[in-house]
């Protein structure tokens, strides 16, 4: 038997309730962790747009059970080997998080304007030289430090977080609980939940890549493209961060000819994807 179980207190629990606010949000992050963490481990490693099928479905289901007094605590229990395993996988993501937490990791993210200012000048000097895409699946990024799969499996549990972080949820606590091959269990406070964010949310510019690409789209108000990498046809975002630099795009979306760039991966958490993780223009080869 595997398990995982919420349990809500404090003032976010009055008469051993919840709302149903709470529970679609906090029900819906924990599957989207579940289903996270399952397919890493059935593709072997997780991409960005990976999705669920129905055939999968019966990996990651745990039955709902009636909701317990001691504040409000709800159980989600499965007898299938293979959902053990993948609550485990979300226990080790999940550990890596508080452990950075509890040891007051430092974000030392800076605006992302001024990183890709940074980087221009840095390549303009020679201080930094560009290397190509793939030498870049061969040799991530030095502060890609984590699996894609971590950052993505807590990013849905942050999500649940955010009900206890949030200013209205007074003094409220939230208690998470797995029992897959092995067991563990978080508590968080509104303090606890804070700190969680803080690593999670943690964003860099890696290092410089040369990227040829067809642009598919092109958003200007959000000054945004969606490109398909030429090399292996994914598809991703790139942002520009100033209209000169968008404007420099457009020939290329507007003729649909290849357009080589230079560009930095967006680094989130330690992590990118590098077939369809976000990019940060940087300018044109």
């Amino acid at each position: 038997m595997a398990k995982v179980q919420l349990h809500f207190d404090g003032d976010i629990a009055t008469n051993h309730q919840v709302s149903l606010r709470t529970l679609a949000k906090s029900f819906t992050h924990l599957q989207n962790s579940l289903d996270r963490a399952y397919l890493e481990m059935h593709e072997g490693q997780l991409r960005k747009y990976a999705r669920m099928q129905q055939s999968y479905y019966d990996d990651v289901e745990l039955l709902v059970q009636e909701p317990k007094e001691g504040g409000y605590v709800i159980d989600f229990l499965t007898q299938n080997k293979v959902t053990q395993k993948v609550i485990d996988r979300v226990m080790t993501a999940i550990d890596g998080a508080v452990d950075d937490a509890k040891n007051n990791a430092k974000n030392n993210a800076e605006a992302v304007e001024k990183s890709v200012e940074t980087r221009k000048a840095q390549l303009a000097s020679g201080v930094l030289k560009e290397i190509n895409y793939q030498q870049l699946l061969a040799a991530p990024d030095k502060q890609q430090v984590r699996k894609y799969g971590d950052r993505a499996i807590v990013r849905e549990v942050d999500q649940i977080l955010s009900l206890i972080r949030a200013s209205h949820a007074g003094d409220s606590t939230l208690e998470l609980y797995f029992e897959g091959t092995k067991t563990a269990k978080y508590e968080f406070d509104k303090a606890k939940a804070t700190a969680f964010h803080k690593v999670v949310a943690q964003k860099n510019l890696g290092d410089p890549v040369a990227f040829k690409v067809i642009i598919s789209k092109m958003d200007r108000y959000n000054n945004s493209a969606k490109i398909i990498n030429v090399e292996n046809k994914s598809i991703a975002n790139l942002y520009f961060t100033n209209p000169a630099d968008f404007q420099g795009a457009v020939p290329f979306f507007e003729y649909q000819t290849e357009m080589e760039f230079i560009g930095c991966p967006y680094i989130e958490y330690g992590a990118f994807d590098p077939m369809s993780g976000d990019i940060y223009f940087i300018r044109l080869l």
